[in-house]
């Protein structure tokens, strides 16, 4: 399946059209709100409208293309899908904070042949192909190549994480390897949003990235961003990541520093007494 610039365009289009109906359904104050796997995991109505308009979409432009959503999540029978995150960073989105992304991945199997990270609350577009670099698009049409940052040491990188909704349940809720890195490194943020997480990487505003039970529909987009803007995306134990894994670690790709950061996980989840990631000795 080849895919251009026409449509690197329509997708974007799609992906902006979702974000401008999220951003009326909030001004208008949500009348839905709801917990999924638990009172934290939340989902809203504007979730179940984006993921509407969005499969509604691009059924229209690819109707041969099927569409694997986090609300509807039905895994695909077919080489060609769509993973769609409606909103990555609900609880931001419930809340008002402006933390939030449209995540769209074009897939052949395991290999990401598009990428669209539509930044809600900046208004600005995050794309890639393979091959062919990363952009971002600012709402007045400028637009510049992505590009890693070059810090090779964990003192001087900025971090960036999330936390499972499971973690008042366990003690492995990432809290030892974030206690780890935090006085490690120029500092720790975790603001609710992989999409935009791994955008920040891929534009050298943060250094690395690092999370666990995370998602396709949240990781595939970023994950291509990162590659196409020169960095590298591993899981915990430093095989190359895809889709079917739900661990990540997202850098700039500088050895030093994607080594100090495996090192760091490896060292803090050796002291859990209980895990919940299937990972080699």
């Amino acid at each position: 399946m080849h895919i251009g610039q026409q449509d690197v365009e329509m997708v974007i289009g799609v992906a902006r059209s979702a974000g401008d109906l999220v951003r009326r359904m909030r001004r208008r104050g949500l009348t839905a709100v709801r917990g999924k796997a638990n009172e934290i995991d939340l989902v809203t109505e504007a979730d179940l409208a984006s993921e509407s308009l969005i499969r509604q979409t691009l059924a229209r432009l690819y109707p041969s293309v099927v569409l694997w959503g986090e609300e509807s999540n039905e895994p695909p029978d077919a080489p060609y899908f769509w993973l769609v995150d409606p909103i990555d960073g609900t609880v931001n989105y419930a809340r008002g904070l402006g933390y939030t992304a449209v995540n769209i991945a074009l897939q052949e199997s395991d290999r990401t042949l598009l990428a669209v990270t539509y930044s809600i609350g900046e208004d600005l577009v995050y794309y890639a192909r393979p091959g062919e670099g990363a952009m971002v698009r600012e709402g007045n049409g400028q637009e510049r190549r992505l590009k890693v940052n070059n810090i090779n040491r964990l003192r001087n990188a900025l971090l960036s994480t999330g936390f499972p909704y499971h973690r008042a349940e366990s003690a492995d809720n990432n809290a030892a390897e974030f206690a780890y890195f935090m006085p490690r490194s120029t500092g720790v943020r975790a603001m609710g949003s992989a999409a935009l997480d791994l955008a920040h990487v891929a534009a050298g505003v943060t250094a690395a990235y690092w999370e666990a039970w995370v998602n396709p529909w949240d990781l595939a987009p970023g994950a291509l961003l990162v590659r196409e803007a020169g960095g590298q995306v591993t899981t915990y134990d430093g095989r190359e990541w895809n889709v079917g894994d739900n661990h990540v670690v997202a850098s700039n790709g500088q050895p030093a520093l994607h080594a100090a950061v495996l090192e760091g996980i490896r060292v803090a989840r050796a002291q859990l007494t209980e895990t919940r990631l299937a990972l080699p000795a």
